[in-house]
């Protein structure tokens, strides 16, 4: 049976919303202006990873829904191959949104460090460790924007040579996308053949951000032999999220 990857990302979330919350008792404790910032940075941990703990205890239990049989649309089973292109094609991806990633985090870091150095601080010295401790934090983000595609590869090759669909989601070799969700927007479903033979089920969704919806698809490996399965599977999902579906060839872009 696959692992409920989401639980372990629900305590994960939880403990770093105590943290925030430990960083606004002690700012609110100290009661100086130098020590402004860290009810900030509390506030913006806490809420940041509340918000997540409640998308990931929503996946967990979508997750557990699945793999017990509710809602399940479809159980596949894959060769070895198959897994490890998988694999590979997940690894690209992730390492390509990561690169946008890093960027517009290092972005709004330097704009939040620059204003409280230039408006927060009469004391030098806090406003250098202010500084170095935001450093740190964003370094931390790097290695986990680098780490995370790496493990996801690790765990794919490791996982179960499976897959499973549901109308909300999909478990595929290790790797769990949720389309609905809070903030997503499913948008259609296509079903069709890549030039190399392969089948995929892509569904098109949106993840709504402060800069607008960024497009993204969830690309469901169909099994030889199970052609039919995996249409009727696509128009399944299609019909109960009131989306439009399209039997086509898939393109480059959705591979």
């Amino acid at each position: 049976m696959p692992k409920n990857n989401p639980r372990r990302w629900l305590i994960a979330s939880i403990f770093m919303t105590l943290i925030g919350g430990f960083m606004v008792f002690i700012g609110i404790l100290l009661n100086d202006f130098n020590y402004f910032w860290m009810i900030l940075v509390g506030l913006l941990l806490g809420i940041t990873f509340l918000v997540m703990s409640g998308v990931f205890y929503k996946q967990a239990r979508l997750l557990d829904n699945l793999l017990k049989d509710v809602d399940q649309l479809a159980h596949w089973t894959f060769f070895p191959a198959e897994q490890q292109e998988k694999a590979e094609a997940e690894f690209k991806a992730r390492k390509a949104f990561n690169r946008v990633l890093i960027g517009i985090m290092t972005f709004f870091f330097v704009v939040i460090v620059a204003v409280f150095l230039i408006f927060g601080f009469d004391d030098a010295e806090e406003a250098l460790f202010f500084a170095l401790l935001m450093g740190a934090i964003l370094l931390s983000l790097y290695g986990v924007a680098f780490a995370v595609p790496i493990l996801s590869y690790r765990r794919m090759k490791a996982a179960l040579p499976a897959v499973y669909v549901s109308p909300y989601s999909a478990w595929i070799m290790g790797e769990y996308t949720q389309w609905v969700a809070p903030m997503t927007r499913l948008t259609g479903v296509n079903f069709g053949h890549y030039p190399d033979g392969s089948v995929v089920i892509a569904v098109h969704f949106d993840i709504i951000q402060q800069t607008g919806p960024q497009a993204q698809i969830c690309r469901i490996p169909v099994p030889r032999g199970k052609e039919a399965e995996g249409q009727a599977v696509a128009r399944q999902i299609a019909a109960i999220n009131k989306v439009s579906f399209t039997p086509s060839e898939c393109v480059a872009s959705d591979h």
